[in-house]
C-alpha cells in the first residue's frame, strides 16, 4: 500500500511538471507576434512621425522606403526596439528595428524627411509695386529649404504693403520682398519716451521693411528723423 502511495505521489509530481511546462510554452508562443514587411514599414513611419519632430515645433514630414516583401514575416516575443543609429544627413536617415527573442534579428529601413513651415504665399502673380490685399495671400505649408529670407507667417502683417520685386503664383513671400513703408508714403510717426506718447505724420524718404531704420520727413517741422518700421505705414522714433 505504501509502494502504491509513493507511485501515485510521483505520478502527480510528473504531471504537475508537464502542465507547468506546457503552460509556459503556450504563454511564450502566445506572446510571440509576427510582422509582415508592410507592417514593419508602417511601424517605422509611425515612430518617426511621433518621436522625431523638431524641438522648435517645425513639422517634419517623413517618407520611408518599403521593405522588400521577399524578406518575409518576422516574429518577435519582445517589444520591438526602434532607433536612428546614424546622423541625419542631407535630409536622409536610416531606421533600425531590432528584436531580441526568440531569435535575434534586425532590419534597416532608409528614410527621407522634409522640414515644413507655415508661410504666406501668393495666390497670383504680383508685379513690382503692387499694393498687397488680403485676397492675394494665403497660408500654406512648404518645405523650409525653399524659403528665402524671413518668411511671413501672418498675412495681416503685410496687407497694404507693396512688393519690391516680382512675386510668382505660389511663391513664399519674405519680408525682404516687401516695403511696409515705401518711399513717398505718408506714415504715422509714434514717439514713446518715458510717460510721453505722441503721434505725428511724415513722408518716407526711403523704402523699409519690418524693423528697418529709415529716414522720415516730419510734415510739420520739415525735419528729417530716423525711425524704425513697425507696421505698414507706421514707424517709431528710437531714443
Amino acid at each position: 500500500m505504501k509502494m502504491y502511495d509513493k507511485i501515485c505521489c510521483f505520478a502527480k509530481i510528473i504531471l504537475s511538471i508537464v502542465v507547468i511546462s506546457t503552460t509556459v510554452t503556450t504563454t511564450a508562443h502566445a506572446a510571440t507576434r509576427s510582422y509582415t514587411t508592410e507592417q514593419l514599414t508602417d511601424i517605422a513611419l509611425q515612430w518617426l512621425n511621433e518621436e522625431q519632430q523638431q524641438a522648435d515645433q517645425t513639422q517634419r514630414q517623413w517618407q520611408v522606403q518599403a521593405l522588400d516583401p521577399r524578406i518575409g514575416e518576422k516574429s518577435c516575443a519582445t517589444p520591438l526596439e526602434i532607433s536612428l543609429p546614424g546622423a541625419l544627413r542631407n535630409r536622409q536617415a536610416t531606421v533600425q528595428i531590432r528584436c531580441t527573442a526568440p531569435q535575434p534579428w534586425q532590419l534597416f529601413i532608409p528614410a527621407r524627411f522634409s522640414d515644413l513651415i507655415t508661410a504666406v504665399v501668393a495666390r497670383q502673380n504680383l508685379s513690382p509695386g503692387t499694393r498687397i490685399s488680403a485676397d492675394m495671400l494665403q497660408l500654406e505649408q512648404r518645405e523650409r529649404r525653399l524659403q528665402r529670407g524671413t518668411p511671413v507667417e501672418n498675412p495681416d502683417l503685410i496687407v497694404g504693403a507693396r512688393n519690391r520685386r516680382a512675386i510668382s503664383l505660389g511663391q513664399i513671400i519674405s519680408l525682404q520682398d516687401l516695403c511696409l513703408v515705401c518711399r513717398g508714403d505718408v506714415v504715422t510717426i509714434h514717439v514713446d519716451h518715458a510717460t510721453l506718447s505722441v503721434s505725428a505724420t511724415g513722408i518716407a524718404e526711403q523704402d523699409g521693411s519690418l524693423g528697418d531704420l529709415i529716414q522720415i520727413r516730419n510734415r510739420q517741422s520739415n525735419k528729417l528723423i530716423d525711425a524704425r518700421v513697425t507696421a505698414v505705414n507706421e514707424v517709431k522714433v528710437q531714443f
